[in-house]
């Protein structure tokens, strides 16, 4: 998810700015160095977006994971933490 969201935002800046550089009349190598740079600086900023993401829906899982499977005594559980009934 992270790179797929780098890469969406380094693309869409690339061909929004070929697009407007061509829209307005530039000369190509002028248009092209621009939005290879667009295509680099989104694409960063896609990877961080990506990221916090990524970060926001892997702690929401461990919380409902951690909701859902509730011992006997109320007691939340950790993911993947066995049961110490050995006594």
């Amino acid at each position: 998810m992270v790179r797929l969201c780098g890469a969406t935002l380094g693309f869409l800046a690339f061909g929004v700015t070929i697009l407007l550089g061509l829209g307005v009349g530039n000369p190509a190598d002028v248009t092209l160095l621009r939005a290879l740079w667009a295509m680099l600086i989104f694409c960063v900023i896609g990877l961080c977006v990506g990221w916090v993401a990524y970060r926001v829906l892997d702690e929401h899982s461990l919380r409902r994971h951690a909701e859902m499977f509730v011992d006997e005594e109320g007691e939340e559980r950790a993911p993947g933490a066995e049961s110490s009934d050995t006594e």
